[in-house]
Parts: structure tokens; sequence; C-alpha cells
């Protein structure tokens, strides 16, 4: 399933205008093949991880490097989680490894971004399901089943 950018947006947690923004940065890169949108879960995905590295206080350039590495890697991002110390960031497939990667014992901060994932595929199914909820009460309002008049 694709999704348009106001989508993509609100189930990313950014504004409309910080997606343009990213696009147009190269920051993030639309990848979905569907008519219906042109950003897919993964772009959903790294989007989030963009907003909390942002959030953390990363400068947009090394959330570059680091998300531009992650997806060039072709590595499913929904599974990992990403470490950092403010300058380097580091993706980990479980505990084991971010503990390695921390042990130089310096203060990191830690992003879930396979947590990420399942907030957004939550947050896409009941998007999802308020979409056919309303297609529904179009049809049943075009479509009534008792025809007027009748009855």
């Amino acid at each position: 399933m694709g999704f348009t950018a106001p989508q993509a947006a609100r189930l990313s947690g950014c504004s409309l205008a910080q997606l343009d923004y990213w696009e147009r940065s190269g920051l993030v890169v639309s990848r979905a093949d569907d008519a219906e949108g042109p950003y897919a879960f993964r772009d959903l995905v790294a989007l989030r991880m963009v907003r909390s590295l942002l959030d953390a206080g990363l400068p947009l350039a090394r959330i570059r490097r680091a998300v531009t590495a992650l997806l060039d890697t072709g590595e499913d991002v929904a599974g990992l989680r990403v470490v950092t110390d403010g300058d380097q960031v580091w993706a980990c497939r479980d505990d084991g490894q971010i503990l390695d990667a921390l042990r130089h014992g310096q203060l990191a901060l830690f992003v879930a971004v396979d947590r990420m994932a399942a907030d957004v595929d939550a947050e896409v199914r009941a998007f999802s399901q308020d979409r056919q909820s309303f297609v529904d009460g179009l049809r049943r309002r075009d479509h009534p089943s008792h025809p007027a008049g009748s009855g």
C-alpha cells in the first residue's frame, strides 16, 4: 500500500512542510511503486526515525548520513534499533550489539526503530479502518437500503 504525502506526514509525525523539505534536500526519498501514493511503509518508518533523531537534537547533516547509510544497505529498517552518541550512529539488531556499540562507556541516545515500526503499523491499520468506515458511510448515504417513499 502506498501513502500520499499528507498521509505520510500524519502517520510519521512530521509536518507537510518538513516532509517537503526533507524530500527536496534528499534526506528522504519516496520509494513506493504504488499508484495510491509515493510513500511505502518503509518510508514512514524512516520518516519517524528522522523525526525522533531531530527531536533528540542531532544535526540534520548527521541524520542524513545515518539514514542514507541505513537505507543503502537494503536492511529492513523496521527491525533495527538505532543508537547514537550525538556524533556517530549505530544500527543494531539486538541488545548485545547495542552494548558492543557502547563499549567505550559513552552516553548515547537509544532509538527503538522496531518499536516505531510497530507504532506506525498500528497507526496505518487505524487509518485504513477509518478510511474504510468513511467510504462505507458514503456508500450507505448514496445507496440507502430502503428507497425513499416506500414503506
